[in-house]
């Protein structure tokens, strides 16, 4: 027995929100709630402005629409399921002049969530892969990474020593005040700001050494899986 569900003339919140996870029921539940918390914050930022959840829900449109095109980005036919009173039943697709709102192009999902289907890949090619990949580790990039490491690692060392230099220039001071103590006082201070020069300009080059090292890594286990 087919029938249809008449909302009368108007949504709230709560039913649209019904609505749009019943025809989302194809994606996964982490999917689901990104994209129904995507809809339950902008009902909550319109309703602080002014607006009623009826007005809201008229503008966003049809759930059933939101979710075709959502699910079109995933390949999946949305599939024809209303929610009734007394639970649910399946329908025919013909769901036309059921709703007072008009439809709306709007959908703040992101893509994180999109499925994304890995290459079909030939064993000579995945085989190929592995090893250039392994080939160009061990024979070019982990020596590239370990220099570079060495090199922060040793910046790094010798701003953190200039930094505390002033401490061994105060002690000079204090075991014997002369000409020589001064220098290295005066010294100390000047190696001081010179560390502090150095921090400032290596943390933003460490920062992004990390990124590009982790975003190479990532680049590795993708190509190992054979999702590239």
């Amino acid at each position: 027995m087919n029938c249809k569900m008449k909302w009368g003339k108007k949504m709230n919140k709560e039913h649209f929100l019904i609505e749009l996870k019943i025809y989302l029921k194809p994606l996964t539940n982490q999917q689901q709630a990104f994209i129904l918390n995507k809809y339950r914050t902008i009902f909550d930022e319109r309703f602080a402005a002014g607006e009623t959840e009826e007005q809201i829900a008229k503008n966003l449109g049809k759930p059933r629409s939101i979710a075709e095109e959502i699910l079109q980005e995933f390949d999946i036919t949305v599939p024809e399921k209303k929610l009734e009173r007394n639970g649910w039943q399946e329908i025919q697709p013909n769901v036309n002049s059921d709703y007072y709102y008009e439809e709306a192009p709007e959908h703040p999902y992101e893509d994180t969530y999109q499925l994304h289907k890995r290459p079909q890949h030939s064993p000579f090619t995945r085989f190929c892969q592995v090893v250039g990949v392994l080939s160009l580790n061990f024979l070019l990039m982990f020596w590239f990474i370990f220099s570079f490491a060495m090199l922060f690692f040793s910046a790094w060392l010798v701003a953190v020593i200039f930094l505390f230099s002033p401490i061994l220039g105060g002690i000079s001071v204090l075991a014997g005040f002369n000409d020589a103590t001064m220098f290295q006082l005066f010294l100390s201070i000047f190696l001081a700001g010179a560390g502090i020069i150095g921090v400032m300009i290596l943390t933003p080059l460490t920062k992004f050494f990390g990124k590009a090292l982790r975003r190479y890594l990532q680049w590795n286990i993708q190509v190992l899986r054979g999702e590239i």
